[in-house]
């Protein structure tokens, strides 16, 4: 699989590059929200991290979608979009953190945004009186092959930096890792998972040039959002581990952050479509997963944990204990019928590092001495966004 993305040639990637500046339109319903992110991973004494920052642009349509609470700016699935120059209502939101502090909230801008197909650019800028403006903008690299650029600027934090990938694997391209398109609806994603990054931070603790790995995703669901699980680690070499679990339960009809009483009710869940692997960074071999388990330890702290086990009828298996340091919370609401009830929407994402690490890929046995500290993103997200 790794080979197969070595042999593409710059013109496929730049297909898929392509589709980062448009988001579908023509298939947009009711339900329909995008978005378009990066999580950052800069380079620590343990490997990446335990530093962390995320900065995304999100959009929903309909007249009273709200993003944290946050003035109103719901996007018309009726729009006009002239040229490929596609104008729409959109919300920054990010946060910074580390194991001592996270900083949720660091940009929270709404703003309307202007997509651009041939200029390969987004901006969602808000202008002050004071001549001052919040929000962001991302836009094509014009010196590299392939690679994106970003300015960021919040209340607390002000970003200014570019990511780019090597174009040789799976990990380092972009791909369209999800594309569903139904009448009842669908999804398409596009993730460039492993980049490298470089740029300007002023954040709360201060002004630094900060440089690691980044990973970048852009968005479209057509449909309601749902709760789901979703890992994202990185080692210090660069090996990689994800895994994606869907699923339904209780946690539909959530509403703000909190939990059930116990371990046993939080894991009443059935898994939809689910999916993980395991990449290595430093040599040839990607490895997919189709048995996977995230449950959390309720009770260990502040924040859960999670027990994360994985494993494949080839006998490869990983598993460990994401211990939780830091949570960032978006959220999204819509009011239905007239406003006689909200539906929402809670995207938990926790900051953590391995624990217990233990497994084997093929013939390598898989453990925190040999690879190092593994550290990631875990998102948790509720409730339904109708």
């Amino acid at each position: 699989m790794t080979d197969a993305f070595a042999d593409r040639s710059l013109a496929e990637h730049r297909r898929v590059f392509e589709k980062i500046w448009w988001q579908n339109p023509e298939r947009q319903n009711a339900t329909s929200s995008s978005w378009w992110f990066f999580l950052l991973f800069p380079d620590g004494e343990e490997g990446y991290g335990p530093r962390q920052l995320m900065f995304s642009i999100a959009a929903c349509v309909g007249n009273e979608c709200r993003v944290n609470d946050l003035p109103p700016r719901g996007m018309d699935s009726d729009r006009s979009v002239v040229d490929g120059v596609d104008r729409f209502n959109a919300t920054t939101v990010g946060w910074s953190g580390d194991d001592d502090v996270v900083h949720d909230h660091v940009v929270r801008q709404p703003a309307e945004a202007v997509l651009s197909r041939e200029d390969q650019r987004l901006e969602a800028w808000a202008d002050r009186e004071d001549g001052s403006r919040r929000g962001s903008e991302m836009a094509a690299l014009s010196d590299r092959p392939l690679g994106l650029r970003a300015h960021v600027i919040g209340d607390d934090a002000e970003a200014e930096f570019e990511a780019w990938g090597a174009l040789d694997s799976k990990m380092t391209s972009p791909q369209l890792s999800l594309d569903i398109d139904t009448p009842l609806g669908g999804a398409e994603v596009v993730a460039w998972r492993r980049m490298e990054f470089e740029g300007e931070f002023d954040l709360p603790d201060g002004p630094e040039t900060l440089s690691g790995s980044c990973y970048f995703q852009r968005v479209c669901f057509d449909v309601p959002l749902m709760p789901w699980k979703w890992i994202w680690a990185i080692f210090p070499d660069g090996t990689s581990f994800s895994v994606l679990i869907p699923f339904i339960g209780p946690q539909l009809f959530r509403r703000g952050y909190g939990f059930l009483s116990s371990n046993r009710l939080e894991r009443l869940t059935i898994p939809l479509r689910q999916s993980g692997f395991w990449n290595w960074g430093s040599k040839d071999g990607h490895v997919e997963f189709d048995t996977l388990s995230v449950e959390p330890l309720l009770g260990t702290g502040e924040h859960p944990d999670f027990d994360v086990r994985v494993e494949n009828e080839d006998g490869d298996h990983v598993r460990f204990v994401a211990r939780t340091y830091g949570h960032a919370r978006n959220w999204l609401d819509r009011p239905r019928l007239g406003g006689r009830f909200t539906s929402h929407w809670s995207y938990n994402e926790y900051m953590f590092r391995m624990a217990g690490l233990a497994g084997r890929i093929g013939s390598t046995s898989i453990d925190a001495e040999s690879m190092g500290t593994g550290f990631g993103t875990l998102e948790y997200s509720t409730g339904l966004g109708l």
